[in-house]
């Protein structure tokens, strides 16, 4: 027998915010300061902008590296250190929300326990859930730098049911990335989501797809007969 779904955990990046959006504004702005020379409305800025956003690779590679090749392809000076530094410090600014998704947390909370679980730094994450007022709708966050142990490792999955009350059996994980979000959720016993706004999502794995938050309030509240 499935045990009913009774909690729901949430990724911040690209879940709960419009982690490329995001990130495409905050690389404006560091390629600004960093090649102040160049006309921001122009082609090459937009493709220089535009290379970095495929060398960040949706936020799964360490800034280091995207600046890095800032520096190799464009700024033989650049400090890689101080903007690696300042992209910690600055990114929290430029957070956008999903569509919906104070409206959809509202009436989820009325019938689940809710949770962030994200990876990176407890500051910076911590930073983010609060600029987009978030805080206020979950029963637990965990940021894995806190934590000590990064999606997809199985017990901060764990730490995240013990913290709502639940078994692992009787929680959904909502995550972009398939190999942190879908694999930790899949390996600790939870009901993977796969949620698909920003990019689109390809596989053979049978796994619920969901495309922003009309689809997960239809999911979890309104066509839910497979949670009973």
């Amino acid at each position: 027998m499935i045990d009913v779904i009774k909690g729901i955990l949430f990724d911040f990046d690209g879940t709960l915010s419009r982690r490329i959006e995001a990130a495409y504004f905050m690389y404006r702005w560091c390629m600004h300061q960093i090649l102040p020379e160049m006309d921001v409305h122009s082609v090459e800025f937009e493709a220089v902008v535009q290379r970095c956003m495929l060398w960040d690779e949706y936020g799964t590679i360490r800034k280091s590296h995207v600046f890095e090749q800032v520096k190799k392809h464009y700024c033989p000076d650049l400090d890689v250190d101080y903007w690696t530094n300042r992209w910690y410090e600055v990114f929290h600014e430029f957070q956008i929300e999903m569509p919906e998704v104070y409206e959809v947390l509202t009436d989820l909370k009325e019938k689940y326990k809710l949770g962030i679980v994200t990876n990176g730094s407890g500051a910076s994450q911590n930073r983010k859930i609060d600029v987009l007022d978030l805080r206020k709708y979950f029963d637990t966050v965990i940021a894995s730098g806190d934590f000590g142990k990064d999606k997809p490792d199985v017990s901060i999955y764990e730490q995240a049911a013990k913290d709502l009350g639940l078994e692992c059996s009787e929680v959904a994980f909502v995550g972009d990335t398939f190999a942190t979000d879908i694999l930790g959720a899949v390996k600790a016993g939870m009901k993977p989501v796969w949620f698909c706004y920003e990019r689109k999502c390809v596989t053979i794995y049978d796994v619920v797809q969901l495309k922003n938050y009309k689809e997960v309030r239809e999911y979890f509240l309104e066509n839910n007969g497979w949670n009973s």
